[in-house]
């Protein structure tokens, strides 16, 4: 492959050669804005050095602290005990430094030295600047997010967290639009999503090169979203953010794609008062309607809850096949005192979808034929005949016990069942038009199935210091138990329908017997362990966790079973360090697993894939600035990959591998008051570096040295958006982006499909600036794909291709109150 770099070598070296250069860097910026707290609270923060009391403060306080280390070296304090202010508790800890902290009128505390310093220093003036500490599961205001959970399972500076982070908030997916998991990721760098319109299946994404289905690589509010990909689908309406870490995050979460997962996070309960009603309609005949409600049930807040629900009837691009779904979700919390909170969470999600594969050969689609090009609304099946109606039901609680000031356990419980009732029409052929080049032939399968899914975490957190190094230690279990029935029954013949004039009239015979018949079974246990040390601005941390994994596969029609066993370890060590000027280098060596079904020639059982990843970067948070950036270098390699087996291609063996290196750059700004940049790049030169090879003679091929499919090498994003602030047009907001990706391949490397740039636009305007009383009615259009770009990505079988989201303009009314 083109551009090699190696990793290995330099991942420390570069962390190393990074510390002293950008130590001297000098940049200026305004000091943050903090809002003066009034409000008492109790704190029990022993005595030491100024340095760590001030953190502990600043952590406690819910405030973010930054200031010279120089400032504070040398000085100690006598902590704090007792319930106080911000600025009652900053002067209990100052009290015999010789310093002070002065509040400014822009919000900010200025250090600064006392008459007669406790010291006998001159100490210069430097200032203390702060801005109240983000949740990492509620709504924040902007697009910037600068905390997140999915990297440590805590409330966590995502610079302090050694693997590149990106977070997608509540506000970012509202001014772009967003109506779906593919477009909400649309813009984050090392993702691709498959648009699959009009499809079967559930999120299909590739991260950093490797496929990672919603089974293997997306979670719910921290816990797994299922163990099939066809059990479930996400409605980003009822959530508040999505988290994503890239490369392997095993040793948190077990058994895991290589490339990374996505977290998404439900709307929850809150305290302020939530009113929203929310009607659209749009391109191919969308009609829908939306409620979002939350607040307190009664005066004390002892009691919040959030309702959130959704109904949609809409067509697609593709004929006979729709996109309808009906979406509830309530969720109460009670906080019985101020130490503990539980938080019941349900769900329930109908989804309607066309049940053809929808995987168009490439000749008709990125070649002609005498006839012209296949239109991109023809349903490949007969829609009177196959469907796609699934049927999700969850129900889960997250109960929280502060201990003390520092020890907090955690229990996160969800119980999931699905119901999919699908009648698939799947290609024959491998996807190809016959001969006359018009006629496409296709089978029928009714494919029921029924899961029950149970899954729970338990985590105990704490802080403590062994002479001046601080801890942040969590030390967990968690265990997870899916079981599904599915069984399959076929035709006695083939259909075919002419795919340029299509009629859909067959009456199938069904077979008077099943194909199979089976039920699927998996346990997964964890224990897991991290340390996330502090030594001054140094950051290490250390993880890691053991596996057991368990499946077992029961046939009915056959009487057989099978059980296979795996067990593996997995561990992440990294490190940081946090200058002045908000620029934070890093360095992180990170293994993942994945089981693999099936067994060798010998009837052995295969071992999981082994996922390795060095990972080098910066991340840069400008003091003053709503802003946040990442670049980062990584090489990531899976080994374990199953190939065919070169003594007999009946069977494969565990030789194969897969290596991806590449280069990510993400930015995210609030440039100036209501204008907000996003901007991200990827590079990814991804290659299958083992495979055996498949056949002989003529017809035999390797996929050794190939691009893995459906990987480009280069993509890359832009967004902007604007929100005027006064004069006659104040109230109106629009946004424009586009999104480049490169050429990618089917898996043989045969078909190249071309590379594509898309345009998004928004426009919203708050109506309360025409009258007031439109006071909370807003309006809001969007367009994702504006021009109506043609483009495909690989599909199913090597010689077809799925049509990518034409343009789709969706217009909403929304009143809050």
């Amino acid at each position: 492959m083109n551009h090699p770099f190696r990793l290995r070598a330099l991942t420390f070296a570069m962390a190393g050669s990074l510390a002293p250069s950008l130590a001297g860097v000098g940049l200026q910026f305004a000091t943050g804005i903090v809002s003066a707290e009034t409000t008492s609270r109790s704190y029990d923060i022993p005595g030491g050095a100024l340095r760590d009391v001030l953190n502990r403060f600043g952590h406690q306080s819910n405030l973010l602290l930054s200031y010279p280390a120089n400032q504070v070296a040398g000085l100690h304090s006598q902590g704090l005990r007792g319930s106080y202010s911000i600025d009652a508790g900053l002067a209990v800890l100052l009290s015999g430094t010789g310093l002070q902290a002065v509040r400014l009128p822009n919000g900010s505390y200025s250090l600064q030295e006392q008459a007669q310093p406790a010291s006998g220093m001159t100490l210069p003036v430097s200032t203390i600047s702060g801005r109240a500490e983000q949740s990492v599961t509620s709504a924040i205001d902007g697009i910037v997010a600068n905390r997140s959970a999915v990297g440590t399972k805590t409330n966590t500076a995502i610079s302090e967290v050694p693997q590149s982070i990106s977070v997608i908030t509540r506000d970012e997916m509202d001014k772009r639009g967003v109506q779906d998991f593919n477009s909400a990721v649309a813009y984050t760098p090392g993702i691709r999503a498959i648009d699959y319109v009009g499809g079967q299946g559930a999120p299909d994404i590739y991260m950093r090169g490797f496929r990672s289905f919603n089974l293997f690589g997306v979670y719910k509010d921290g816990l797994r979203s299922g163990f099939n990909q066809y059990d479930t689908d996400f409605e980003t309406y009822g959530l508040e953010r999505i988290d994503v870490i890239k490369g392997p995050a095993s040793v948190l979460y077990g058994q895991m794609a290589p490339g990374g997962m996505v977290n998404l996070t439900s709307k929850r309960p809150t305290d302020e008062a939530i009113h929203e009603i929310q009607i659209q309609g749009g391109s191919f005949d969308r009609k829908q309607g939306a409620i979002d409600l939350g607040g307190r049930l009664d005066d004390d807040g002892k009691f919040t809850y959030r309702l959130v629900a959704l109904k949609r009837d809409s067509d697609t691009q593709v004929d006979h096949s729709p996109d309808d779904r009906t979406y509830v979700a309530p969720a109460l919390t009670w906080k019985p005192d101020d130490a503990t909170s539980i938080t019941v969470l349900a769900s329930y999600l109908k989804t309607r979808k066309g049940g053809a594969e929808q995987s168009f050969p490439v000749k008709g689609t990125l070649t002609n034929t005498p006839f012209g090009h296949i239109p991109s609304s023809t349903y490949l099946g007969d829609p009177h005949v196959s469907k796609n109606e699934v049927e999700n039901t969850s129900l889960g609680y997250i109960f929280e016990r502060q201990l003390s000031d520092d020890w907090k356990f955690t229990q996160n419980a969800r119980y999931m069942k699905v119901d999919v009732d699908y009648i698939s029409n799947g290609a024959r052929n491998s996807g190809q038009l016959g001969a006359d080049g018009r006629t496409y032939t296709f089978g029928y399968q009714k494919r029921p199935k029924n899961t029950d899914t149970f899954l729970l975490d338990n985590n105990l957190g704490g802080h403590f210091n062994t002479g001046a190094i601080g801890h942040d230690v969590l030390v967990g279990f968690d265990y997870g138990h899916y079981s599904g029935r599915e069984s399959r029954r076929g035709v006695a013949s083939n259909q075919t329908v002419d795919i340029f004039d299509p009629v859909y009239n067959a009456s199938p015979t069904w077979n008077s017997t099943l194909q199979t018949d089976g039920k699927s079974v998996v346990s997964q246990k964890g224990v897991y362990v991290q340390d996330m040390l502090s030594l001054d601005q140094w950051r290490l941390t250390l993880g890691g966790r053991k596996d057991w994994v368990e499946g077992r596969e029961y046939s009915y029609l056959n009487d057989t079973r099978n059980v296979q066993k795996d067990h593996k370890f997995t561990g992440r060590v990294g490190l940081a360090y946090l200058f002045d000027n908000g620029i934070t280098p890093y360095a992180s060596y990170s293994t993942s697993f994945q089981p693999t079904s099936g067994t060798a020639q010998d009837g052995s059982y295969f071992k999981p894939t082994e996922g390795e990843q060095y990972e080098v970067g910066i991340k840069y948070e400008p003091p003053g600035y709503n802003s946040f950036i990442t670049l980062s270098v990584y090489d990531l390699t899976q080994k374990n990959v199953t190939t065919t087996d070169p003594t007999n291609p009946s069977f494969q063996v565990q030789t194969g591998e897969q290596r991806s290196r590449g280069v990510e750059l993400e930015g995210k700004a609030e440039l100036a008051r209501g204008l907000d940049l996003i901007a991200s790049y990827a590079y990814t030169d991804a290659e299958v570096t083992k495979a055996n090879t498949v056949g002989t003679g003529a017809t035999a091929y390797s996929l050794e040295g190939n691009v893995p499919i459906s990987v480009p090498k280069d993509t890359a994003s832009l967004w902007l958006d604007y929100t005027v602030q006064g004069g006659p047009l104040e109230g109106l907001g629009m946004g424009v982006g586009q999104r480049y990706v490169g050429s990618s391949y089917n898996a043989k490397n045969t078909v190249k499909v071309p590379h594509y740039t898309l345009t998004d636009a928004s426009v919203r305007y708050d109506l309360a600036h025409l009258s007031e009383d439109l006071q909370g009615v807003s309006v809001d259009l969007s367009a994702s794909n504006l021009f109506d770009k043609r483009y495909f990505t690989p599909g199913f079988y090597e010689e077809t291709v799925f049509y990518g989201t034409r343009r789709t303009v969706i217009g909403s009314l929304t009143y809050s109150w």
